[in-house]
């Protein structure tokens, strides 16, 4: 993908992405103190998009307020789903491929792995949209996933040996089971 090795052009799609998921964000959630830890956060991604460093913080942290506006175009909007779930394979390709371009996998299996991220991405987010849990806990869930992906794109396929593809399943693993037992079931936004 030609347009992603402008790095100005890069840079102006990742701010775009983070503009809209930010501010989406606030309007949707009411409380105050996670959104001024949003904003902090926020501030300092913009940080590392100018710097280009720090790929996985990006992914994560965009990952998780691009699903919560995503949950909450889908809950208090009512936008179809069909239309969320393209702007879903749409963002988070892009996000995969600038991951993707910084961890440097193999070019034969770039577009491979671009559509099964993606597709599981969207997989996730359609099936804790059955869940009765908050929209913060599921896009907590889904920015797991994404860390989970990243580390096997990491450690598999891009075979850096600093780290083992178990240390990021148990992670995960835990933090998807210590999300869902201290959830409040049933309570929506």
């Amino acid at each position: 993908m030609a347009f992603l090795h402008n790095k100005l052009f890069r840079k102006l799609v990742l701010l775009v992405i983070l503009a809209f998921s930010v501010l989406t964000f606030i309007f949707i959630n009411k409380i105050l103190m996670i959104n001024i830890f949003i904003i902090l956060s926020s501030v300092v991604s913009i940080y590392f998009i100018f710097t280009e460093t720090y790929p996985i913080y990006l992914l994560i942290f965009l990952s998780f307020v691009t699903s919560y506006a995503f949950y909450g175009f889908l809950y208090q909007f009512n936008l179809p789903p069909w239309v969320i779930m393209l702007a879903i394979m749409v963002v988070f390709s892009y996000l995969f491929t600038y991951m993707e371009q910084k961890i440097g996998i193999l070019g034969n299996k770039r577009l491979i792995y671009l559509v099964l991220f993606s597709l599981v991405i969207l997989e996730v987010f359609l099936a804790l949209s059955y869940f009765l849990i908050n929209p913060l806990n599921q896009s907590i869930v889904i920015s797991i996933v994404c860390y989970l992906f990243v580390g096997f794109c990491y450690t598999i396929l891009a075979r850096h040996t600093d780290n083992s593809f178990r240390t990021y399943l148990l992670i995960a693993g835990v933090s998807i089971l210590i999300i869902f037992l201290s959830s409040n079931w049933g309570l929506l936004i």
